[in-house]
């Protein structure tokens, strides 16, 4: 039997960020998931009505932000505006939702890996999958 090559990638991947450490799917995560030393994270990408990738997990906003609603169905420029934070602690208060391209250039930037599950609102899946692996290629091209 020929063995296998070496695994490539980091063997630990920071879930949402930083698990439950920080509020997750938000930049503060992911931030605080790299001072732990993870290589490696995976992110929730939706799409919002208007066409723009963010993160967030859940289909809708009142479980890790203070919006109500489902998330897919309003426009990035409603999104940019909820607290992603409070939720998790006081120290965290004013954490935006962020888009998946400034989490994808931070992980380029500092030369970490990323693995991106696909949560679409329910009808536009086809539409979110192609937005996300046109936003990679797009990033990602030529790595």
């Amino acid at each position: 039997m020929t063995p296998l090559p070496p695994w490539p990638y980091p063997r630990w991947i920071a879930h949402r960020g930083a698990g439950k450490l920080a509020p997750e799917n938000t930049m503060s995560a992911f931030r605080l998931g790299a001072q732990y030393g993870y290589r490696m994270f995976e992110c929730d990408a939706k799409l919002s009505a208007d066409g723009v990738l963010f993160l967030m997990h859940d289909a809708t906003l009142q479980r890790t932000t203070n919006g109500q609603g489902t998330g897919g169905d309003l426009p990035w420029s409603a999104l940019a505006q909820f607290d992603a934070g409070s939720w998790h602690s006081r120290a965290c208060a004013g954490e935006p939702l962020p888009t998946l391209e400034h989490l994808a250039r931070y992980c380029i930037a500092n030369g970490y890996f990323l693995n991106i599950e696909i949560k679409p609102t329910p009808g536009t899946e086809a539409e979110t999958g192609h937005a996300v692996a046109a936003l990679a290629a797009r990033l990602w091209h030529g790595q």
